[in-house]
């Protein structure tokens, strides 16, 4: 039985057959003979994954682009068999695309297919990396916010104590300045109390959502090969063939 492996992607793509690791350009094929009527290859491109950073940082991840390797296992209906081997890629939704290797069959059947991340060590170790210093940012964040806040109420309370000095005394502005301050603090605090409420049960809502629809837990998520999958064979993904 003969078997042709045909490269119609536009990067060189390596196909791993029991032992053997082949090399195949793009525009080329290779001819296999097989003395059974089933075969158990995997495949992927010559490539890494890659993040897509927000512009002048490295932690805040706006897409996450993963290398797949695919398995597949295949039974033949012919003595001549012809295997294309098409790039694809599938957007999720939770900033990750997935490129791959989808199979063209002249005919025959796909008994079994897995996937999973091909560079999964050294890419788990950048994206836990990121995410440490996006945890960094996020606290400077929360300072430069609470500075923010104090410039808020600060700010025209020290002006109308400056004001009320100025055309009075300096006890009467005091006297002005520790209410005013007081019931600016307070009403902040209040404020902010219950925007984080209403943000966690959003948040709650949005986390329910997710896992009923995307089945998405956490980053850790992105390498389970039953994730993988649901992304790749939902129909509202969005999919390109790379050509």
């Amino acid at each position: 039985m003969t078997v042709y492996f045909i490269n119609k992607s536009e990067n060189t793509v390596i196909v791993e057959l029991g032992n053997n690791k082949i090399k195949i350009n793009n525009g080329k094929k290779i001819k296999i003979d097989s003395k059974t009527n089933r075969i158990l290859f995997s495949c992927y491109t010559a490539e890494n994954s890659t993040f897509k950073y927000l512009p002048l940082t490295k932690s805040v991840i706006l897409e996450y682009n993963f290398i797949l390797i695919s398995l597949y296992e295949l039974t033949f209906e012919s003595d001549f068999y012809e295997i294309n081997l098409v790039q694809k890629q599938v957007k999720g939704n939770n900033l990750e695309r997935y490129k791959f290797i989808d199979l063209q069959l002249s005919s025959g059947n796909i008994n079994r297919k897995e996937f999973c991340v091909q560079d999964e060590l050294s890419i788990k170790n950048q994206l836990f990396a990121a995410r440490e210093r996006e945890t960094k940012l996020e606290k400077k964040l929360k300072i430069a916010d609470v500075m923010q806040s104090i410039c808020y109420i600060g700010i025209p309370a020290l002006i109308i104590f400056i004001g009320t000095w100025y055309i009075s005394d300096f006890k009467t502005a005091l006297y002005i300045l520790i209410p005013l301050t007081i019931i600016g603090v307070t009403v902040g605090l209040m404020l902010k109390k219950v925007i984080g409420k209403f943000n966690n049960k959003l948040d709650k809502i949005n986390t329910k959502y997710e896992k009923e629809t995307n089945k998405f837990d956490d980053i850790n998520s992105f390498f389970d090969k039953n994730y993988i999958y649901s992304v790749l064979n939902n129909e509202n993904a969005g999919n390109d063939s790379m050509r």
